[in-house]
Order: structure tokens, then C-alpha cells, then sequence
């Protein structure tokens, strides 16, 4: 064994000698951002280690510079302990938590005109006389008779568990016999002391690849209570679901340990929910959960390697109703009923579903293009009343990984880029020195670059001689343009205005890196609309869903051909609809029906079938 202490914080663990630093980070609540699932290909999850790795591998040493194996920099996922050691973690690693969670503020403006909230949850209370010797009916029957009583219904058959049944008698005894049952349908879910009736709560959760948004309502009101959204734990197995679904298959217990890390965080989502309410947790009688194909598969711990492999089988595309029991250690009460949303495809999921539900698709005669970017981005084309649906393999481009200095959306992450006549313009998370380059700012960089002709519409980055014989060259583009051997590279920023020291640049392999994301979506919604027979001029309204597309600028989407050539003014950022879509399941039974009616409407189009795809595809890498 050994000693790891691990700063800033002087945690210390004793572990195993020959421990991967990873893994002893995984014993803590510090996480470190590992896009490749630990394969030690993407060089994110850089620590310092004292005293300092000798006998780094040659993968190692062509991530890191020179600079920072002197100074005792490794890669975790690549770092076997061997002796005492003390592990030092990037300071913005902490300062990104505390900025995420300022950050995810969920938007809960979901009760439109069109919809109309009900719930099956109904309490009962009731008020009982002690038995007698006059007087010898069972508990059940006297609670039974009263109930009936209350719903005026003697021919209804009520359902009750052997358990909720067993704590009537102390329950009426204890409480002066006044009770409250909690009822589902005919099933009796809880009973509780005294009248309770006033108490009925739900949850609501969308959870992304990336973050978890979750909603408390009352299901009374109907009103939203409380918000709070957090990074998906499962991160530390890698940032994109085929990363998850290999850890999955390469490990025996990989399913059910996905399965826990995402229940445990759902559990703290909701105890802090309800402390920020001021509620008892234990008064949540229902969930609805929304996400794609293998975040609900994980859910419910259901085997995903089909869903990785041709022909991608998931195990269900129905939605699931169960009961808090079937999720082990899940917080709820043991019979609080548990919802997830249909999937269409192994890539279209519920949380797809939920974004058709939130803008009430099935009533729109518009010819709607809603699109979800990230690393499979979901497409949806309504036209005349049918649905047409695919999943655009893009690739992590757009979230920061592949990217020489690309990350996510954290702390230090530039987030916006804008070319002014003698300068450029950027923006930082958190506003600090800038360490590496989000999805957004990545689009904006590259936009201003190809209308800049720096970047030519084949995606060629300009050596500063071919740059500097155009017209309309900008001298301080031309000096940023930095020629090597194997590739040319613009400089974003130097090293003195950098967290860490290090330039961030924009790379030749880069740009090819982002070409491909962007075609993969551009020919799917290119194929969707052949399939609809319509071109991109009929469309009606782009929709652009999810945290990501809430800020991106639609001009430069359309500048990169990501997005059809419509104008700006229809172009819309509708935020996050999946969760608002995931409270309208939460709120209504007639939806979570129609729910299933969509996704039996829906035509899903596996891109790889379609017979022009490459065709398409490469006709999309350009941008024009």
C-alpha cells in the first residue's frame, strides 16, 4: 500500500501501489474531464505528480510538451503509482465546479396554451372511529370502507401492497386513526399520519451524455419549485456514450456501476431539490425521466452493446413504467412510480421525444427542422403531419474533444470569438485567462476565419504568404498564422494570456475534425428533406434545441453550411426542451400516451442505408 495526497484540498488515500492515478481521483469528488474514456488518446486529464514520473511512455510524451513533463505533468488515466506520491490538480478544475453549478440555472417555462396538466395522484384522507367489541372489522376494511366512501365508488378495486399494508395498524393507532392514503390509478403507492393531502410532489429529469437537469413540481399547483442541474458523473468513463457502452462491455460489473453513478447523483439531485423547498423527499410520489437511447438503458441498467454495433438494436423503444424499487438504492419510496419516455432508434431517444412534445410537433402544419447538436445530432423534419427523424454521427467536435485545444464548456473554455478590423475578440467562462476553446467558441472562430478567407471553402488554412496576396487580407490574421512541417495552425492566444501557460491554437487537423462533425449533420438534414420532398426554401422555422443551441449564433451556422441557408429571422434557439418536454410527461397521462403515439409516427432514416449518403456527405464538408 501507499500514501496519495492529493492537492489542493491535503486529501489523503491509502491505495494499492501500482494504482492508476485515475482511479484514486475517482475515490474523491474531484473529476477530471477524460473525453477518451481514460485511453490515454485525448491528453485532457493532465495532473502534476511529486516525485515526478520518470519512465513516461511515448504516448505520453507526444501529448505533452517538453515544458510540462519537466515540470512533473502526466496524464492520470496514463499514471501508475509506485511509491508515496503527492498529486496536484489544475487549479480551474476546482474553480469549474463551483462555476457549473452558478451556470445551470434550468429554464421552467413550460405551461403553454396548448397544454393542460392533470395528474393520476390523488391523497385521501380519512377520519376514523377506534374499533370495538361492537365494532370488529378488520383495519383494511374499515380504511377500505372509508375509502370508498371518499371516491363514492363501491365497485372500485383498490390494489395494496403487502408492505404499505403491514404499517396500517401502528399508522391508525399512533395517529388518533387519521391517515392519509397515497393512491395511483386503483394502486395505493404510500400511507402516511395525519392529512398530508396538501403534499404531492414529482420529479422531472432529462439527462444529458453531458449534464443532468432536474425539476421539482408540485403536483397540485402544477407549478415548478425547484431547479438544479450537474455534470453527468459518468463522465470519468468518457465524454460521448460509445466510450460509456465499451466501459460497459470491458467490465463485468460495468452496467450496474454506469447504473449507480447515475442513480447516486439523481439522489442528490433530489434531496437538494427538496431542501431547497423545503419538502419531506419522501413526498415524491412520481418521476419522469427523459435521455437518449443508452442514458435510459443505463438507467435501468438494460445491456447496450447492440446499440453500438450494426444493425444498432436498443432492447426497447417502448417506455417503461416501473416502480422506485426496480432502481437499486433509487431514493423514493419503494411503489413511487417511475417513467421513462419512448426511444425511436438505438439514437433517437426520449429526450428527442420530449423536445416533439415541448413544441407540440403533432398540431404544427409549419414545415419545422428542429436540431439538436452534440455528438450525435438528432434531426427532426415535420412536414404535412409526418415526422421524419435521424441521428448525424458527428462526432465530439462540437463538445471540444478531437479538437489540439478544444474542451468542454467549463471554467477557462472561450465560449465566443469575434473578428474585429484589427483585433480578435474573445470571451471566457468564468471570466478568466482562457485555457482551451468550447464548441461555441470553435464555430465562431472558424466562421470568422473562412469569412476572413483565411480558411478557404475546402477547408484549407492559408500559409501566411498565399494569405497575405488576397485583397482583403488583415495583416494581424497573416501574423497569426503559424507554419510547421506537418500542418499549419492559427494562434487563438499566446501562452502569457493563457491559465496555464500554453498557446491555444487552431490546427489544420482541426479544421478537417470540425468539416466532418458539421457534414454529418448538414447531409442528414439535406436527406430528411429529399425524403420530404421539399428543398431548404419551404422550410418554415429552424428550431435549434438543447444548452448548446441555446448559444450558438445561427449566422455562423449558416455561414459554415451547418444549418440550411434560410433566413436569419427563422431561425430559433429553443433552449432546453427535452426537460420541459420531461415535465409535460411528468404533469399529464394523456401525454406519456401521445408520447408512444409519436414515436409510432415517427419515421426514423438510418443515414448509412441512404443511397447518396457519401455523395451528400462530401458535398457538406465544404463551406459554401
Amino acid at each position: 500500500m501507499i500514501k496519495v495526497t492529493i492537492n489542493p484540498g491535503q486529501k489523503t488515500l491509502i491505495v494499492p501501489i501500482n494504482s492508476l492515478a485515475l482511479d484514486v481521483l475517482k475515490k474523491t469528488d474531484i473529476v477530471l474531464v477524460t473525453p477518451c474514456g481514460g485511453k490515454g488518446i485525448c491528453g485532457k486529464c493532465k495532473i502534476r505528480v511529486f516525485p515526478k514520473i520518470l519512465d513516461l511512455d511515448d504516448n505520453q510524451k507526444e501529448l505533452l510538451t517538453e515544458e510540462e513533463i519537466e515540470k512533473g505533468v502526466c496524464l492520470a488515466c496514463q499514471t501508475y503509482l509506485t511509491q508515496d506520491s503527492t498529486l496536484f490538480i489544475p487549479d480551474d478544475v476546482e474553480k469549474n465546479k463551483a462555476y457549473f453549478a452558478a451556470k445551470n440555472k434550468v429554464n421552467s417555462n413550460y405551461l403553454t396554451d396548448d397544454f393542460q396538466p392533470s395528474t393520476q395522484i390523488k391523497k385521501v384522507f380519512i377520519k376514523l372511529m377506534p374499533p370495538d367489541l361492537q365494532d370488529q372489522r378488520s383495519d383494511w376494511s374499515r380504511v377500505k370502507s372509508e375509502l370508498e366512501n371518499n371516491i363514492k365508488d363501491n365497485n372500485f378495486k383498490y390494489d395494496i401492497p403487502i408492505s404499505i399494508l403491514a404499517k396500517i395498524p401502528v399508522l391508525l393507532r399512533d395517529n388518533n386513526f387519521q391517515i392519509t392514503l397515497v393512491l395511483y390509478e386503483n394502486k395505493i403507492i404510500a400511507i402516511e399520519p395525519g392529512d398530508t393531502r396538501k403534499n404531492i410532489y414529482g420529479v422531472a429529469f432529462d439527462i444529458g451524455t453531458t449534464t443532468i437537469a432536474g425539476y421539482l413540481l408540485n403536483l397540485s399547483t402544477f407549478k415548478t419549485i425547484a431547479t438544479e442541474a450537474s455534470a453527468n458523473p459518468q463522465h470519468v468513463y468518457g465524454d460521448d456514450v460509445i466510450s460509456r457502452i465499451d466501459f460497459s462491455k470491458q467490465n463485468k460489473a460495468g452496467l450496474q456501476e454506469l447504473q449507480q453513478k447515475l442513480i447516486t447523483e439523481l439522489n442528490r439531485i433530489i434531496i437538494s431539490l427538496s431542501k431547497k423547498a423545503g419538502i419531506d423527499y419522501q413526498q415524491i410520489y412520481l418521476a419522469s425521466v427523459v435521455g437518449n437511447p443508452s442514458m435510459q438503458h443505463f438507467l435501468w441498467a438494460l445491456p447496450v452493446e447492440n446499440i453500438a454495433v450494426s444493425p444498432y438494436i436498443p432492447v426497447i423503444t417502448d417506455s417503461i413504467y416501473k416502480e422506485a424499487r426496480d432502481l437499486p438504492g433509487f431514493c423514493l419510496i419503494p411503489h413511487a412510480g417511475v417513467y421513462t419516455a419512448p426511444n425511436v432508434s438505438a439514437y433517437i431517444g426520449g429526450d428527442t421525444i420530449a423536445d416533439m412534445i415541448d413544441i407540440s410537433i403533432w398540431q404544427k402544419k409549419d414545415n419545422i427542422l428542429l436540431v439538436d447538436l452534440g455528438t450525435n445530432g438528432e434531426i427532426v423534419l415535420s412536414v404535412a403531419g409526418k415526422i421524419y427523424t435521424c441521428s448525424a454521427a458527428a462526432g465530439p467536435a462540437f463538445e471540444g474533444a478531437r479538437i489540439s485545444h478544444g474542451m468542454r464548456a467549463d471554467y477557462g473554455a472561450i465560449d465566443s470569438v469575434r473578428m474585429r478590423d484589427e483585433k480578435i475578440e474573445y470571451r471566457v467562462i468564468g471570466k478568466t485567462k482562457a485555457k482551451g476553446i468550447c464548441g461555441s467558441g470553435l464555430i465562431d472562430l472558424i466562421a470568422g476565419l473562412v469569412n476572413y478567407k483565411v480558411i478557404k471553402p475546402d477547408g484549407r488554412l492559408l500559409t501566411s504568404e498565399e494569405y497575405k496576396n488576397n485583397k482583403i487580407s488583415k495583416k494581424y490574421l497573416a501574423e497569426k498564422i503559424i507554419e510547421e512541417k506537418n500542418e499549419n495552425k492559427f494562434l487563438v492566444v499566446d501562452k502569457k494570456e493563457t491559465i496555464n501557460g500554453i498557446s491555444i491554437f487552431l490546427t489544420q487537423k482541426d479544421i478537417r475534425e470540425f468539416q466532418l462533425a458539421k457534414a454529418a449533420i448538414g447531409a442528414g438534414i439535406k436527406i430528411l428533406l429529399e425524403l420530404a420532398n421539399i428543398n431548404e426554401n419551404d422550410i418554415d422555422i429552424v428550431l435549434l434545441a438543447g444548452s448548446f443551441g441555446n448559444v450558438l449564433d445561427a449566422k455562423n451556422l449558416v455561414t459554415l453550411n451547418v444549418i440550411p441557408k434560410v433566413t436569419l429571422c427563422k431561425i430559433k434557439s429553443i433552449g432546453n426542451a427535452a426537460g420541459r418536454g420531461a415535465i409535460k410527461l411528468l404533469l399529464s397521462e394523456k401525454i406519456r400516451n401521445l408520447a408512444q403515439e409519436i414515436r409510432e409516427k415517427t419515421k426514423y432514416i438510418e443515414l448509412s442505408c441512404y443511397e447518396n449518403f457519401q455523395e451528400i456527405f462530401t458535398e457538406k464538408l465544404f463551406f459554401n
